[in-house]
């Protein structure tokens, strides 16, 4: 098993940043707090490892990539921001 790379829960939770989901399948979004994330989450958990347990509110689907929601750097490229 290969162990997630990138930010964790308690570093985005330290700088109060969110986490940003999307869809891939139908492009729905959602910004995520972190407090919430760590109420079912262990602190230690890797934003992109989250997506494996969400599932999308509008259409059901469970491809979803999730990433820090770092405010002022604007879209992410490759996600399509559809409605909100």
């Amino acid at each position: 098993m290969t162990a997630e790379i990138g930010p964790r829960l308690a570093e985005l939770a330290g700088q109060g940043v969110p986490v940003a989901a999307w869809c891939l399948d139908c492009g729905h979004h959602r910004i995520l707090a972190v407090a919430d994330l760590l109420a079912r989450l262990d602190s230690r958990t890797a934003v992109a490892a989250v997506a494996r347990r969400l599932g999308c509110g509008r259409c059901g689907g469970r491809a979803i990539e999730t990433r820090p929601h770092y405010a002022g750097l604007g879209v992410v490229a490759g996600h399509r921001w559809e409605g909100g």
